[in-house]
Protein backbone atom coordinates (compact mmCIF):
# COMPACT_ATOMS: atom_id res chain seq x y z
CA UNK A 1 0.00 0.00 0.00
CA UNK A 2 1.40 3.36 -1.02
CA UNK A 3 1.82 5.85 1.80
CA UNK A 4 1.24 9.45 0.71
CA UNK A 5 3.36 12.19 2.24
CA UNK A 6 1.29 15.26 3.03
CA UNK A 7 2.33 18.85 3.62
CA UNK A 8 0.12 21.42 5.35
CA UNK A 9 0.47 25.16 4.75
CA UNK A 10 -1.13 27.08 7.62
CA UNK A 11 -1.12 25.51 11.07
CA UNK A 12 -3.85 27.36 12.90
CA UNK A 13 -6.81 25.67 14.57
CA UNK A 14 -8.11 23.92 11.45
CA UNK A 15 -4.62 22.99 10.26
CA UNK A 16 -4.01 21.25 13.59
CA UNK A 17 -7.38 19.50 13.30
CA UNK A 18 -6.44 18.17 9.86
CA UNK A 19 -3.06 17.01 11.16
CA UNK A 20 -4.61 15.03 14.01
CA UNK A 21 -7.31 13.50 11.80
CA UNK A 22 -5.12 12.58 8.85
CA UNK A 23 -2.43 10.98 10.96
CA UNK A 24 -5.02 8.35 11.91
CA UNK A 25 -5.06 7.08 8.32
CA UNK A 26 -2.90 4.09 7.40
CA UNK A 27 -1.88 5.38 3.97
CA UNK A 28 -1.12 8.96 5.01
CA UNK A 29 1.75 10.62 6.80
CA UNK A 30 1.97 14.36 7.40
CA UNK A 31 5.67 15.02 6.89
CA UNK A 32 5.86 18.81 6.50
CA UNK A 33 4.18 21.87 7.95
CA UNK A 34 4.68 25.47 6.88
CA UNK A 35 3.61 28.30 9.17
CA UNK A 36 5.00 31.71 10.08
CA UNK A 37 5.19 30.50 13.69
CA UNK A 38 7.15 27.37 12.78
CA UNK A 39 10.05 28.28 15.07
CA UNK A 40 7.79 27.99 18.11
CA UNK A 41 6.42 24.55 17.22
CA UNK A 42 7.82 21.61 19.13
CA UNK A 43 6.79 18.14 20.23
CA UNK A 44 5.70 16.79 16.85
CA UNK A 45 7.91 13.95 15.64
CA UNK A 46 8.79 13.07 12.05
CA UNK A 47 7.60 16.43 10.72
CA UNK A 48 9.74 19.09 9.07
CA UNK A 49 8.72 22.65 9.88
CA UNK A 50 9.14 25.57 7.51
CA UNK A 51 8.62 29.24 8.24
CA UNK A 52 8.29 29.88 4.51
CA UNK A 53 5.88 27.77 2.47
CA UNK A 54 7.91 28.53 -0.68
CA UNK A 55 10.73 26.42 0.72
CA UNK A 56 8.41 23.57 1.70
CA UNK A 57 6.92 23.06 -1.74
CA UNK A 58 10.40 22.35 -3.13
CA UNK A 59 10.62 19.16 -1.03
CA UNK A 60 10.69 16.21 -3.40
CA UNK A 61 9.07 13.72 -1.02
CA UNK A 62 5.76 15.59 -0.61
CA UNK A 63 2.90 14.19 -2.69
CA UNK A 64 0.05 16.52 -1.75
CA UNK A 65 -0.24 19.89 -0.04
CA UNK A 66 -3.23 21.11 1.93
CA UNK A 67 -3.67 24.87 1.79
CA UNK A 68 -5.20 26.14 5.04
CA UNK A 69 -4.35 29.83 4.93
CA UNK A 70 -6.23 33.11 4.60
CA UNK A 71 -8.54 33.05 1.54
CA UNK A 72 -6.69 35.89 -0.21
CA UNK A 73 -3.54 33.73 -0.34
CA UNK A 74 -5.10 30.68 -1.96
CA UNK A 75 -4.52 31.71 -5.56
CA UNK A 76 -0.79 32.42 -5.20
CA UNK A 77 -0.05 29.40 -2.99
CA UNK A 78 -2.16 26.91 -4.98
CA UNK A 79 -0.63 27.99 -8.29
CA UNK A 80 2.91 27.75 -6.88
CA UNK A 81 2.25 24.29 -5.42
CA UNK A 82 0.80 22.97 -8.67
CA UNK A 83 3.65 24.40 -10.72
CA UNK A 84 6.02 22.61 -8.34
CA UNK A 85 4.25 19.35 -9.28
CA UNK A 86 2.28 18.98 -6.05
CA UNK A 87 -1.32 17.83 -5.86
CA UNK A 88 -3.43 20.21 -3.75
CA UNK A 89 -6.44 20.23 -1.46
CA UNK A 90 -7.62 23.80 -0.93
CA UNK A 91 -9.66 24.89 2.07
CA UNK A 92 -12.79 26.85 1.20
CA UNK A 93 -13.23 29.32 -0.35
CA UNK A 94 -11.34 28.45 -3.49
CA UNK A 95 -10.30 32.11 -3.74
CA UNK A 96 -11.81 35.52 -2.94
CA UNK A 97 -12.98 36.26 -6.49
CA UNK A 98 -14.25 34.39 -9.51
CA UNK A 99 -11.30 35.56 -11.62
CA UNK A 100 -8.79 34.28 -9.05
CA UNK A 101 -10.57 30.93 -8.87
CA UNK A 102 -10.60 30.61 -12.65
CA UNK A 103 -6.85 31.23 -12.64
CA UNK A 104 -6.36 28.35 -10.18
CA UNK A 105 -8.37 26.06 -12.47
CA UNK A 106 -6.31 27.22 -15.45
CA UNK A 107 -3.10 26.30 -13.64
CA UNK A 108 -4.49 22.88 -12.72
CA UNK A 109 -5.31 22.27 -16.39
CA UNK A 110 -1.83 23.34 -17.46
CA UNK A 111 0.03 21.25 -14.87
CA UNK A 112 -2.17 18.13 -14.91
CA UNK A 113 -2.05 17.68 -11.13
CA UNK A 114 -5.03 16.65 -9.01
CA UNK A 115 -6.68 19.55 -7.22
CA UNK A 116 -9.83 19.69 -5.08
CA UNK A 117 -11.59 21.94 -2.61
CA UNK A 118 -12.24 20.84 0.96
CA UNK A 119 -16.06 20.94 0.95
CA UNK A 120 -16.38 18.57 3.87
CA UNK A 121 -20.19 18.70 4.03
CA UNK A 122 -20.27 16.65 0.83
CA UNK A 123 -18.76 13.79 2.85
CA UNK A 124 -21.30 13.91 5.69
CA UNK A 125 -23.25 10.58 5.57
CA UNK A 126 -26.47 12.36 6.57
CA UNK A 127 -26.24 14.80 3.66
CA UNK A 128 -25.23 12.02 1.30
CA UNK A 129 -28.36 10.13 2.39
CA UNK A 130 -30.61 13.12 1.68
CA UNK A 131 -28.91 13.67 -1.67
CA UNK A 132 -29.38 10.01 -2.65
CA UNK A 133 -33.08 10.08 -1.77
CA UNK A 134 -33.45 13.41 -3.58
CA UNK A 135 -31.95 11.92 -6.72
CA UNK A 136 -34.23 8.90 -6.37
CA UNK A 137 -37.25 11.21 -6.41
CA UNK A 138 -38.50 10.20 -2.94
CA UNK A 139 -39.12 13.82 -1.92
CA UNK A 140 -40.17 15.25 -5.27
CA UNK A 141 -38.47 18.35 -6.62
CA UNK A 142 -36.51 20.66 -4.31
CA UNK A 143 -38.18 24.09 -4.45
CA UNK A 144 -36.80 26.06 -1.51
CA UNK A 145 -33.73 26.13 0.75
CA UNK A 146 -33.56 28.42 3.75
CA UNK A 147 -30.27 28.66 5.67
CA UNK A 148 -30.18 30.51 9.00
CA UNK A 149 -26.67 30.66 10.43
CA UNK A 150 -25.83 32.49 13.66
CA UNK A 151 -22.15 32.40 14.59
CA UNK A 152 -20.27 33.93 17.51
CA UNK A 153 -17.63 36.60 17.01
CA UNK A 154 -16.00 36.36 20.43
CA UNK A 155 -12.82 34.95 18.84
CA UNK A 156 -12.88 37.46 15.99
CA UNK A 157 -11.61 40.80 17.32
CA UNK A 158 -11.95 43.82 14.98
CA UNK A 159 -8.35 43.47 13.82
CA UNK A 160 -8.83 39.82 12.76
CA UNK A 161 -8.32 39.12 9.04
CA UNK A 162 -11.87 37.77 8.86
CA UNK A 163 -13.27 41.33 8.84
CA UNK A 164 -10.96 42.59 6.09
CA UNK A 165 -12.63 42.16 2.70
CA UNK A 166 -9.33 42.11 0.85
CA UNK A 167 -8.22 39.14 2.95
CA UNK A 168 -11.39 37.10 3.52
CA UNK A 169 -13.76 38.36 0.84
CA UNK A 170 -16.48 38.83 3.47
CA UNK A 171 -18.85 36.43 5.22
CA UNK A 172 -20.56 35.03 2.12
CA UNK A 173 -17.26 34.27 0.39
CA UNK A 174 -15.30 33.04 3.42
CA UNK A 175 -18.11 31.18 5.16
CA UNK A 176 -21.38 30.83 3.23
CA UNK A 177 -19.82 29.02 0.26
CA UNK A 178 -20.16 25.82 2.32
CA UNK A 179 -23.94 26.18 2.37
CA UNK A 180 -24.25 27.47 -1.19
CA UNK A 181 -22.35 24.38 -2.27
CA UNK A 182 -24.70 22.20 -0.22
CA UNK A 183 -27.59 23.46 -2.37
CA UNK A 184 -25.61 22.57 -5.51
CA UNK A 185 -24.74 19.16 -4.04
CA UNK A 186 -28.41 18.33 -3.42
CA UNK A 187 -29.92 19.87 -6.54
CA UNK A 188 -27.47 21.05 -9.24
CA UNK A 189 -28.84 23.86 -11.40
CA UNK A 190 -27.63 27.03 -13.08
CA UNK A 191 -28.29 30.24 -11.18
CA UNK A 192 -30.40 32.91 -12.88
CA UNK A 193 -30.62 35.77 -10.38
CA UNK A 194 -28.59 36.64 -7.27
CA UNK A 195 -29.06 39.54 -4.87
CA UNK A 196 -28.08 40.42 -1.34
CA UNK A 197 -28.58 42.62 1.71
CA UNK A 198 -26.21 43.39 4.56
CA UNK A 199 -25.64 45.25 7.81
CA UNK A 200 -22.41 46.84 9.03
CA UNK A 201 -21.72 47.10 12.74
CA UNK A 202 -19.19 49.79 11.96
CA UNK A 203 -16.96 50.87 9.08
CA UNK A 204 -14.90 47.67 9.29
CA UNK A 205 -17.20 44.90 10.56
CA UNK A 206 -19.80 43.69 8.07
CA UNK A 207 -21.47 41.32 10.52
CA UNK A 208 -24.83 40.36 8.93
CA UNK A 209 -25.43 39.49 5.30
CA UNK A 210 -28.00 37.64 3.23
CA UNK A 211 -28.05 36.15 -0.27
CA UNK A 212 -31.08 35.21 -2.36
CA UNK A 213 -30.57 32.92 -5.34
CA UNK A 214 -33.02 31.89 -8.06
CA UNK A 215 -32.00 28.80 -10.03
CA UNK A 216 -33.02 27.64 -13.48
CA UNK A 217 -34.82 24.67 -11.88
CA UNK A 218 -37.17 27.07 -10.07
CA UNK A 219 -35.43 26.55 -6.72
CA UNK A 220 -35.10 29.68 -4.58
CA UNK A 221 -32.42 29.62 -1.87
CA UNK A 222 -31.84 32.13 0.92
CA UNK A 223 -28.64 32.26 2.97
CA UNK A 224 -28.58 34.44 6.10
CA UNK A 225 -25.31 34.60 8.02
CA UNK A 226 -24.59 36.54 11.19
CA UNK A 227 -21.34 36.84 13.11
CA UNK A 228 -22.73 38.99 15.87
CA UNK A 229 -24.08 36.98 18.81
CA UNK A 230 -22.66 35.20 21.88
CA UNK A 231 -21.57 31.60 21.47
CA UNK A 232 -24.59 30.47 23.52
CA UNK A 233 -26.78 31.33 20.50
CA UNK A 234 -24.55 29.84 17.81
CA UNK A 235 -26.90 27.79 15.66
CA UNK A 236 -27.39 26.67 12.09
CA UNK A 237 -30.76 25.56 10.75
CA UNK A 238 -31.33 24.46 7.18
CA UNK A 239 -34.85 23.93 5.85
CA UNK A 240 -35.37 21.98 2.64
CA UNK A 241 -38.83 22.27 1.08
CA UNK A 242 -39.57 19.71 -1.62
CA UNK A 243 -42.80 19.13 -3.55
CA UNK A 244 -43.90 16.41 -1.12
CA UNK A 245 -41.47 16.67 1.79
CA UNK A 246 -40.13 19.05 4.42
CA UNK A 247 -36.71 18.41 5.94
CA UNK A 248 -35.16 20.38 8.81
CA UNK A 249 -31.41 20.03 9.43
CA UNK A 250 -29.62 21.30 12.52
CA UNK A 251 -25.99 22.33 12.87
CA UNK A 252 -23.42 23.29 10.24
CA UNK A 253 -22.27 19.69 10.57
CA UNK A 254 -25.75 18.15 10.70
CA UNK A 255 -26.08 15.01 12.80
CA UNK A 256 -29.86 14.68 12.55
CA UNK A 257 -32.81 15.91 10.53
CA UNK A 258 -36.59 15.82 10.94
CA UNK A 259 -38.61 14.82 7.90
CA UNK A 260 -42.26 14.82 6.89
CA UNK A 261 -42.98 13.21 3.54
CA UNK A 262 -45.80 11.81 1.44
CA UNK A 263 -44.92 8.34 0.18
CA UNK A 264 -46.23 5.55 -1.99
CA UNK A 265 -45.24 1.91 -1.69
CA UNK A 266 -42.09 2.30 -3.81
CA UNK A 267 -40.75 5.50 -2.23
CA UNK A 268 -41.59 4.21 1.26
CA UNK A 269 -39.41 1.18 0.61
CA UNK A 270 -36.47 3.40 -0.38
CA UNK A 271 -36.95 5.56 2.71
CA UNK A 272 -37.36 2.73 5.20
CA UNK A 273 -34.40 0.79 3.83
CA UNK A 274 -32.03 3.64 4.67
CA UNK A 275 -30.06 2.79 7.83
CA UNK A 276 -30.14 6.39 9.07
CA UNK A 277 -33.95 6.70 8.95
CA UNK A 278 -36.34 6.15 11.85
CA UNK A 279 -40.12 6.33 11.39
CA UNK A 280 -41.90 8.15 14.20
CA UNK A 281 -45.42 8.19 12.80
CA UNK A 282 -47.26 6.90 9.73
CA UNK A 283 -50.76 7.88 8.67
CA UNK A 284 -52.87 6.96 5.66
CA UNK A 285 -53.29 9.95 3.39
CA UNK A 286 -57.09 9.84 3.58
CA UNK A 287 -56.80 10.25 7.34
CA UNK A 288 -54.08 12.90 7.31
CA UNK A 289 -55.09 16.40 8.32
CA UNK A 290 -55.08 19.10 5.65
CA UNK A 291 -55.86 22.48 7.23
CA UNK A 292 -55.12 24.57 4.16
CA UNK A 293 -58.84 25.38 3.79
CA UNK A 294 -61.34 26.10 6.59
CA UNK A 295 -64.27 23.79 7.25
CA UNK A 296 -67.22 24.30 4.92
CA UNK A 297 -65.14 25.61 2.06
CA UNK A 298 -66.67 23.11 -0.31
CA UNK A 299 -65.40 20.38 -2.60
CA UNK A 300 -62.46 20.98 -4.87
CA UNK A 301 -60.00 19.08 -7.03
CA UNK A 302 -57.94 18.59 -3.88
CA UNK A 303 -60.67 16.50 -2.29
CA UNK A 304 -61.02 14.39 -5.44
CA UNK A 305 -57.29 13.76 -5.62
CA UNK A 306 -57.20 12.82 -1.96
CA UNK A 307 -59.69 10.04 -2.57
CA UNK A 308 -57.57 8.62 -5.40
CA UNK A 309 -54.25 8.74 -3.55
CA UNK A 310 -52.74 11.47 -5.71
CA UNK A 311 -51.50 14.92 -4.71
CA UNK A 312 -50.52 17.84 -6.89
CA UNK A 313 -47.54 20.06 -6.11
CA UNK A 314 -46.26 22.87 -8.35
CA UNK A 315 -48.34 21.39 -11.15
CA UNK A 316 -46.79 17.94 -10.79
CA UNK A 317 -48.97 14.95 -9.89
CA UNK A 318 -47.53 12.57 -7.27
CA UNK A 319 -48.90 9.23 -6.12
CA UNK A 320 -49.06 9.09 -2.31
CA UNK A 321 -50.61 6.61 0.11
CA UNK A 322 -49.19 7.71 3.46
CA UNK A 323 -47.85 10.68 5.38
CA UNK A 324 -44.62 9.68 7.15
CA UNK A 325 -43.02 11.66 9.96
CA UNK A 326 -39.55 10.55 10.91
CA UNK A 327 -35.96 11.38 11.59
CA UNK A 328 -32.56 10.87 10.01
CA UNK A 329 -29.74 10.54 12.52
CA UNK A 330 -26.11 9.47 12.54
CA UNK A 331 -26.00 8.55 16.26
CA UNK A 332 -22.42 9.77 16.47
CA UNK A 333 -20.75 12.80 17.99
CA UNK A 334 -19.97 15.97 16.06
CA UNK A 335 -16.27 15.36 16.64
CA UNK A 336 -16.45 11.87 15.15
CA UNK A 337 -18.42 12.98 12.08
CA UNK A 338 -16.26 16.05 11.52
CA UNK A 339 -13.09 13.95 11.76
CA UNK A 340 -14.40 11.34 9.33
CA UNK A 341 -15.45 14.07 6.87
CA UNK A 342 -11.94 15.55 6.66
CA UNK A 343 -10.49 12.06 6.34
CA UNK A 344 -12.87 11.24 3.50
CA UNK A 345 -12.11 14.53 1.78
CA UNK A 346 -8.40 13.72 1.67
CA UNK A 347 -8.94 10.08 0.70
CA UNK A 348 -11.11 11.19 -2.21
CA UNK A 349 -8.21 13.22 -3.62
CA UNK A 350 -5.76 10.37 -3.04
CA UNK A 351 -8.11 8.03 -4.91
CA UNK A 352 -8.03 10.42 -7.85
CA UNK A 353 -4.23 10.51 -7.73
CA UNK A 354 -4.13 6.70 -7.80
CA UNK A 355 -6.90 6.29 -10.38
CA UNK A 356 -7.40 9.02 -12.97
CA UNK A 357 -10.87 7.64 -13.82
CA UNK A 358 -12.12 8.41 -10.31
CA UNK A 359 -14.55 11.35 -10.14
CA UNK A 360 -13.77 13.84 -7.40
CA UNK A 361 -16.55 14.52 -4.92
CA UNK A 362 -15.51 18.19 -4.54
CA UNK A 363 -13.90 19.47 -7.71
CA UNK A 364 -12.45 22.95 -8.20
CA UNK A 365 -15.42 23.64 -10.46
CA UNK A 366 -17.79 23.16 -7.52
CA UNK A 367 -15.70 25.68 -5.59
CA UNK A 368 -15.94 28.14 -8.47
CA UNK A 369 -19.72 27.72 -8.73
CA UNK A 370 -20.41 28.53 -5.08
CA UNK A 371 -17.84 31.33 -5.04
CA UNK A 372 -19.43 33.02 -8.06
CA UNK A 373 -22.80 33.20 -6.28
CA UNK A 374 -21.21 34.42 -3.03
CA UNK A 375 -19.35 37.16 -4.91
CA UNK A 376 -22.43 38.29 -6.83
CA UNK A 377 -24.51 38.43 -3.63
CA UNK A 378 -21.77 40.32 -1.80
CA UNK A 379 -21.52 42.93 -4.57
CA UNK A 380 -25.31 43.28 -4.61
CA UNK A 381 -25.48 43.69 -0.83
CA UNK A 382 -22.80 46.38 -0.81
CA UNK A 383 -24.46 48.21 -3.70
CA UNK A 384 -27.77 48.14 -1.85
CA UNK A 385 -26.39 49.51 1.42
Amino acid sequence: MKVFNIGIIGFGGFGKFLFNAWNQLDNVQVTAIADINAAAMTGIEHVNFFADWKEMILSENIDLIAIVTEPSTHQVIANACMRAGKHVLIEKPLAISKSNAEDIIKTRNQTGVVAAIDFIMRFNPLLQTIRSLTQAGVFGKLRRVDVENYAQDEQLPPEHWFWHHDRSGGILIEHAVHFIDLVHFLSPSKHLTVNGLKHNRNALQEDQIMANVLYESGLIATHYHSFARPGFFETTDIKLSYDIADIQLHGWIPLSAEVKVLVNEQSKGKLFSNPHFECLHAELIESATDESRPAGWGLSDIDTLKDTHFVRSAGVLYEADEMITGRFSLRRSKQEVYTDCVKSSLLDVLNKISDSSHTLMASLESGLSSLEIAELATISARNNS
